[in-house]
């Protein structure tokens, strides 16, 4: 009886310290690689559809983003990658804020982050 209890915890111990030993994969691809984006085929589209106001950055809000030249200084400076990406989840300095009227998103899906993170990452071309 001793023999089979002192077999059954060495098993016990051999399986639980087997676990320890696994190790999930590397991720094989990075979500920018071979990616070629640019403001007008990829993110043009996604700052108008998204602006929580219809119009407000055409000349209400603070920067003109009606065209890749009205984003520039906003991009150059950091201040579109802080209010897009770093403080998306401030409910009122993130872009799009959470006060969005109704009918407009107030957030931009896995996707579009994504596509405007790679974008900037990459320089931001136009």
């Amino acid at each position: 009886m001793r023999y089979l209890l002192v077999l059954l915890t060495a098993l016990c111990v051999g399986f639980a310290g087997g676990c320890t030993q696994d190790s999930l994969p590397e991720p094989t691809e990075e979500p920018c690689a071979d990616e070629t984006l640019t403001y007008t085929d990829d993110v043009e589209e996604i700052v108008e559809r998204t602006c929580s106001y219809s119009g407000c950055h055409l000349g209400g809000a603070p920067g003109l983003y009606d065209s890749y030249d009205g984003l520039r200084s906003d991009l150059e400076s950091g201040l579109f990658r802080q209010r897009v990406i770093e403080l998306r989840d401030d409910p009122v300095r993130g872009m799009p804020p959470a006060y969005a009227p109704a009918n407009r998103p107030d957030t931009l899906t896995e996707a579009e982050l994504t596509i405007v993170r790679c974008w900037l990452e990459a320089g931001f071309p136009e």
